[in-house]
């Protein structure tokens, strides 16, 4: 998959490391921290593997979400789970002692840009 600038997009196993393109993608799809209810902005954020690098998981943007440093240590270290949607968008997993039925949340105070089909 390629960006505007046929930069790709899916660096799969090659890099760990988020390149400026995927970077670029991750501003647009999620705006800021994908967090349920974190305002922090896209230039507050860092690139989180979904499924971990170390565990196999490849820097793609669908294994990718955008998260301040603070939700992004809280992520490693609660029951906190993200995984993305069917629309595309990532969405949270509350730990079972905030929500016994883990129903999934998402950041809507960052507008999400529509991807064209």
């Amino acid at each position: 998959v390629l960006g505007d600038k046929s930069e790709p997009l899916n660096l799969g196993r090659l890099r760990r490391l988020i390149s400026a393109g995927l970077r670029r993608a991750l501003f647009l799809r999620d705006r800021g921290c994908a967090f349920p209810g974190c305002p922090r902005p896209p230039r507050h954020c860092q690139g989180h593997h979904i499924r971990h690098w170390a565990d196999g998981g490849p820097t793609d943007l669908h294994n990718l979400v955008l998260m301040c440093a603070h939700h992004h240590r809280l992520l490693h270290r609660s029951g906190w789970e993200v995984r993305i949607a069917a629309d595309g968008l990532p969405e949270f997993l509350p730990p079972v002692f905030i929500d016994r039925r883990r129903r999934p949340r998402r950041n809507n105070l960052h507008e999400p840009q529509p991807f064209a089909a």
